[in-house]
């Protein structure tokens, strides 16, 4: 029987007797290069990995975003497939489509032994920019658990979708311009879609959302928008128009304007000085409790938010061996070590 190890050590790893594979790396300082680097997405926590040494691999399209986000090209990162098997010594690894934003993959390892499925950050529903993830199959689970408490259930999408439109509506017949402040990859190319579909506002993007939009494009998502950065973008900013921006882009707005965010976190926002709509790109509590029962796995390790609140709802609901994932002691995995 091969030893496999599953723990974190700066990432989600899995260690068998022939390949070291390390799932969406926090820092390259314990990634050797002789590891297999897998990427789930190109949001900025989880793309450390491609800055290492290691053989990297990521979705085409989460290259595409970090190569706008960064202005950085790169070279070495080899492209994966949806269903595409990687051989990785005795491991054979399968890319499956997550839901969580553009390119974003869960990793099914099929080892000698048993299959363990990485799902890292999901969503369950279809929306504007994405399909629902893939419901995979596994003897092993690796589960995040962002909204793993049962407090986080959010209504639904269309119904978000509607709030949004109307809200935003409202400030246009005030005179006052709409702000979103989301993320720049994902979030913010869904509000942009949105208003594209149900409104006839101009849409204005905030030169970091704009980069992200053009990676989008290039993939067959259709978005319509300004650049603020450019003239006519910048002649648009000072009517009533959607702007759609970052929590760190520095921009200032001229004339009358609403603010908005739209996060799963808006269900425990308080009231403030602008309006937050439960619009999340993460499953809720009950698309992951459905998803691990659909699984049929017999042993789940849950990671990041509410990994131990999480955990202990699946050991008395669904009689099933769950724990938060362990840490690995580095003499386990010594040749993750850059020598």
């Amino acid at each position: 029987m091969i030893d496999i190890k599953v723990g974190w050590q700066s990432g989600v790893a899995v260690s068998a007797k022939e390949a070291k594979i390390i799932l969406d790396p926090t820092s390259g300082r314990r990634v050797g290069k002789n590891a297999y680097v897998l990427v789930s997405h190109a949001h900025a926590d989880h793309t450390y990995g491609l800055g290492t040494k290691a053989r990297k691999y990521a979705a085409a399209e989460t290259i595409a975003i970090y190569e706008e986000v960064s202005r950085k090209r790169l070279g070495d990162v080899v492209p994966v497939k949806l269903g595409q098997r990687i051989r990785a010594g005795d491991i054979n690894i399968i890319p499956l489509n997550a839901g969580h934003m553009l390119g974003s993959t869960q990793f099914l390892l099929e080892t000698p032994e048993k299959t363990i499925l990485y799902t890292g950050d999901i969503n369950c529903v279809d929306t504007l920019t994405t399909e629902s993830a893939h419901q995979g199959k596994c003897d092993e689970l690796i589960m995040e658990a962002t909204y793993g408490d049962p407090f986080y259930v959010f209504p639904n999408r269309q119904k978000v979708y509607a709030r949004i439109v109307e809200w935003a509506a409202a400030q246009a017949r005030n005179g006052k311009a709409p702000i979103f402040q989301v993320y720049a990859a994902g979030k913010a190319q869904e509000i942009v879609r949105l208003f594209n579909l149900y409104t006839t506002l101009p849409v204005i993007a905030s030169p970091s959302v704009s980069r992200v939009n053009e990676a989008h494009i290039r993939f067959g998502i259709k978005l319509k928008y300004d650049d603020a950065s450019g003239r006519e973008g910048s002649e648009l900013v000072r009517g009533v128009h959607v702007f759609v921006t970052t929590y760190r882009d520095a921009m200032t707005f001229s004339g009358k304007s609403s603010r908005a965010v739209a996060t799963g976190w808006a269900l425990r926002m308080p009231s403030r000085n602008f309006a937050a709509f439960p619009l999340s790109s993460h499953a809720d509590f009950r698309q992951l409790a459905s998803y691990v029962k659909a699984t049929g796995a017999r042993k789940i390790y849950v990671y990041t938010g509410y990994a131990d609140v999480f955990s202990e709802y699946l050991r008395k609901q669904l009689s099933v061996d769950a724990r938060p994932l362990p840490a690995l002691a580095q003499t386990e995995l010594s040749d993750f070590q850059i020598s």
